[in-house]
């Protein structure tokens, strides 16, 4: 057994020397041991090309590194260690960081930083009467009183005792609108109408219901009543243009979710206040197992709606209440904040592992696209990317609906029946819809349509953003074997003639960006890297283009890769414009090949228990709960790691350079799986 660790906090300092074989690049001329390490690593190189994705076993339920063009490390002479990754959600934090460098923090449930409006004339008006009485009953007597005084004793009385009434009674009243409703006989003024809506809708507002109907105000019982402790907030009476333009037409809030999806809570979120889920905006959709922070938006939605929403939110809390003039659209943050916790740490120490930790802090880890791109899955979401840019409608399809190993049993069983009889139906009954979204919709449009054979069309009913995660990922695919053959070739010295940059600039939010195109991705336009300028540029300029018909490409051997990878699909990079649909004409974007962390730091702690949470999350904070601390010759070992990456960056990718382990979720799943998860 190691011996007691001693809690250490190491900052990062931006200037840290490296205790193993690489130095600091952060400018050209520090970068003479990289270079001369680049040297050494490229001399025997001789196969350039990229694994080709191969046809899954049945024994292999997901994906290796390996399969999606995954295979080098920026630190030479480490073997790594043994230690899992998300062995409870609780262990994965993150927070959103937006344009201005802020890290987003979830501080207050309730309050609201901004002053409240200007009352509007009916505010006023209910202010005068005294407002309104929590007692329904109470406020039941004052409106009807109201509604006396507004249309005389003889129209109200006609009102209550149509109210009062039981539905199978012969009332004798006048009625238009079927025998919940009775329509007064003569026509109102428009002041008067709006001091009779200003009495129902709110003291009135769950036993009765008015609308004018041809100059006539005609009232509906409603016999559905929700006590005041039930009932949903109803939007600010009155509040009109003029009042969302004092205090901003958007209310920004703070969101966070533990072990839920970004989408599925805002689903939540829009279902509980009956809106539209288009209402509500994010920068970035964050990892489902963790507990993460971000800012939100939504659209003329007062904070105290939102508030009511979030004591009825599954898996998320919701504060820090502001207004603006602008909603959040996707792209619209510079980064994320990292937590991560590794449990069961085997094969390292504090002494052993403080070089290969420092070299990360200054100089980084290849940017790959991690294994989250590409799904959880034995068929990768980028293989289903081919089919799509070939138009082979059929085979895209196929792919999303056929048996593979690692599935639940109800989705098993749910491919298994589509596969057997093609019957849509019986196979959408067992198909769970939030684990298995485009499998849902393609099912529902066969039996829509009872026509299999319309593979385009059942296609086409996926969600838009998720039909373009496919293309997407096959992008990333073809860009994470063509880095891996940049730093085969070239190293990682700095930037050599042919290459492509793009002047570093941490957490700058993506220029260029349009509609469809992923997070993080620039299509600011690139130098080309000659003999004369070499010089002024470092490995951290250095961009590579994800493939499409608008970008450049490096002007060396790893250009060929790009065809050679893609040739094997049936796919070429000047050719990516001609698909049938637009959608699916990718015009490309650029990437950098290498990046180092912000703000890197970390620290040991001993534990006992599993379950026992390593750190705080926003939530606990507020509540008063304390730091956990490393317990004295605890039985296992953790190591907690925080850092800062620019979006788009993945942090998995950083941990794979730092453990030199598998980081698809599969084998972090067994792993977790043997030592008891939770």
């Amino acid at each position: 057994m190691m011996p007691e660790l001693t809690k250490q906090q190491t900052e990062s300092n931006g200037d840290g020397k490296r205790k193993c074989d690489e130095a600091g690049a952060d400018t050209p001329s520090e970068q003479n041991s990289l270079a001369k390490r680049a040297k050494d690593d490229t001399s025997s190189a001789q196969d350039t090309g990229p694994p080709k994705p191969k046809e899954l076993s049945q024994q292999q339920q997901y994906l290796s590194e390996a399969d999606v063009g995954i295979t080098e490390f920026v630190t030479r002479g480490w073997t790594g260690f043994d230690a899992i990754i998300k062995h409870r959600f609780s262990d994965f934090f993150v927070n959103e960081i937006d344009r201005a460098g802020r890290v987003e923090h979830l501080t207050l449930y309730t309050e609201v930083d901004d002053p409240e409006p200007p009352a509007t004339e009916e505010e006023k008006a209910i202010e005068e009467l005294g407002g309104v009485p929590d007692d329904p009953q109470e406020a039941f007597d004052q409106g009807m009183s109201r509604l006396a005084e507004i249309l005389g004793e003889h129209d109200a009385l006609l009102i209550k005792k149509h109210l009062d009434l039981d539905q199978n009674s012969d009332t004798g009243l006048p009625e238009s609108a079927g025998e919940h409703s009775v329509t007064l006989d003569r026509e109102l003024s428009k002041d008067l109408r709006r001091q009779v809506y200003m009495v129902t809708n709110n003291f009135l507002p769950t036993r009765v219901g008015c609308e004018t109907v041809d100059g006539k105000l005609q009232f509906t019982r409603k016999d559905a009543q929700k006590s005041k402790q039930q009932r949903q907030p109803a939007r600010r009476a009155g509040r009109g243009a003029s009042q969302w333009r004092h205090i901003g037409d958007y209310c920004h809030f703070v969101m966070q979710k533990e072990n839920h999806d970004t989408m599925d809570v805002l689903s939540q979120i829009a279902r509980h206040l009956r809106v539209s889920q288009r209402t509500l905006g994010v920068a970035g959709t964050k990892d489902k197992r963790g507990i993460t922070v971000q800012r939100c938006s939504a659209y003329r939605v007062d904070h105290s709606r939102l508030i009511w929403a979030s004591n009825r939110l599954r898996g998320a809390r919701l504060g820090n209440y502001s207004y603006a003039a602008s909603e959040l659209k996707l792209g619209d943050l510079g980064g994320n904040q990292f937590r991560i916790i590794l449990r069961h740490v085997v094969g390292a120490d504090p002494e052993s592992l403080e070089p290969v930790l420092q070299g990360i802090r200054t100089t980084g880890f290849v940017n790959y696209y991690g294994m989250q791109r590409f799904g959880t899955q034995a068929i990768s979401s980028h293989t289903v990317g081919v089919a799509v840019l070939k138009a082979d409608w059929h085979a895209a399809v196929d792919l999303l609906l056929k048996p593979r190993p690692g599935d639940r049993e109800d989705v098993r069983r749910a491919r298994d029946t589509w596969y057997q009889a093609k019957d849509a139906e019986a196979a959408l009954k067992l198909l769970p819809q939030k684990a298995a979204l485009a499998e849902c919709s393609i099912l529902r449009a066969f039996q829509k349509s009872r026509d299999a054979s319309n593979a385009a069309g059942a296609f086409a009913a996926i969600p838009r953003n998720l039909r373009l995660m496919y293309v997407h990922a096959y992008q990333s695919y073809v860009w994470n074997a063509a880095v891996s053959a940049r730093i085969r070739l070239h190293g990682f010295g700095g930037a050599v003639p042919g290459d492509l940059v793009i002047r570093a600039q941490a957490f700058s939010a993506a220029d260029g960006k349009e509609e469809g195109e992923e997070e993080g991705a620039s299509r600011v336009e690139p130098t080309l890297v000659t003999e004369d300028n070499m010089d002024q540029y470092t490995i951290y300029d250095v961009v590579l283009p994800l493939p499409g018909w608008a970008v450049k490409y490096p002007e060396h051997a790893v250009r060929d890769v790009y065809d050679e990878t893609m040739k094997k699909d049936g796919l070429s990079p000047v050719e990516l414009n001609k698909h049938p649909l637009k959608e699916y004409r990718l015009a490309g974007a650029y990437r950098h090949m290498v990046i180092r962390p912000r703000d890197f730091s970390y620290e040991w702690m001993r534990y006992n228990d599993d379950k026992q949470p390593l750190a705080r999350s926003d939530s606990d904070a507020i509540e008063g709960k304390h730091d956990p601390e490393s317990i004295a010759f605890g039985d296992h070992v953790a190591l907690k790691l925080a850092f800062d990456l620019p979006s788009s960056a993945y942090a998995t990718m950083l941990l794979r350079e730092l453990m030199r382990k598998e980081t698809a979720a599969g084998f972090q799943s067994n792993l977790s799986s043997k030592s008891g998860r939770e």
